[in-house]
């Protein structure tokens, strides 16, 4: 893979039942706030061409989510954002920019709803002694690893209180711009991480990464509105 793709093309998707938005989603995971090198997070693989040659700051962010309920049912994800974009119109924006969830239904309704560009994978969450080890692959193949354990009070928290601004979320997907801003509230531990392995082919290369923040995701709840959706002509 040289260049920014998805791994299942759209023509190529099952047909599942439609799970149109808004959605609301509980569960539970992990959140990594990192600093990657330069190569890493410009890496084309990882970086569609609407996006390569926005200015680019913040962290990047990695999620690895378990969510137990969901209008597509339950699934796993794992989720690289590389940072916030600088958007033409002067304006802020997260994207995500290489995704993999544990089913077909969240797979095909993400791309339709608010045009995240998920595949699927095979997820592995195993728990012994108060560390998690997280493993997903595709086809026997690792895509990556992460091994982590939480300390500390749980902390409430609620993103939906944050200004639009920071919660922008804007996605480019089969020639349009998909445009929400999320919202959570739930609770938060610390953590540790052990262990950040990844197939730079596959997901952003994590092997030369800095962790600046590891959070432990506990009984949240997730809102995804229905995006402004837009016609989008590359430049």
């Amino acid at each position: 893979m040289s260049a920014w793709r998805l791994l299942t093309p759209d023509r190529e998707l099952p047909n599942v039942p439609a799970a149109p938005a808004p959605w609301r989603l509980t569960g539970d995971g992990w959140i990594l706030l990192l600093e990657l090198p330069a190569a890493a997070r410009r890496d084309p693989r990882h970086l569609p061409p609407e996006l390569r040659e926005r200015p680019l700051g913040g962290p990047a962010i990695v999620m690895f989510v378990d969510y137990a309920e969901s209008p597509a049912g339950p699934y796993r994800e794992l989720l690289y954002i590389p940072g916030r974009f600088t958007l033409p119109d002067g304006r802020h924006g997260w994207s995500v920019t290489r995704i993999y969830v544990s089913t077909w239904e969240s797979v095909v309704n993400g791309r339709r709803n608010w045009g995240i560009p998920k595949d699927r994978a095979d997820f592995a969450r195993e728990a012994a002694g108060g560390t998690e080890e997280l493993r997903v692959s595709i086809d026997g193949r690792s895509i990556a690893a992460l091994e982590m354990s939480a300390r500390g009070p749980r902390l409430p928290t609620r993103a939906g209180l944050l200004p639009v601004s920071l919660r922008r979320l804007v996605q480019y997907h089969a020639g349009r711009r998909f445009e929400l801003a999320p919202g959570a509230s739930g609770g938060v531990r610390l953590a540790r991480v052990a262990r950040l392995d990844s197939d730079p082919e596959l997901f952003p290369a994590l092997a030369g990464a800095k962790v600046r923040l590891a959070l432990k995701a506990e009984h949240f709840t997730l809102e995804f509105p229905v995006a402004e959706v837009a016609p989008h002509t590359p430049r």
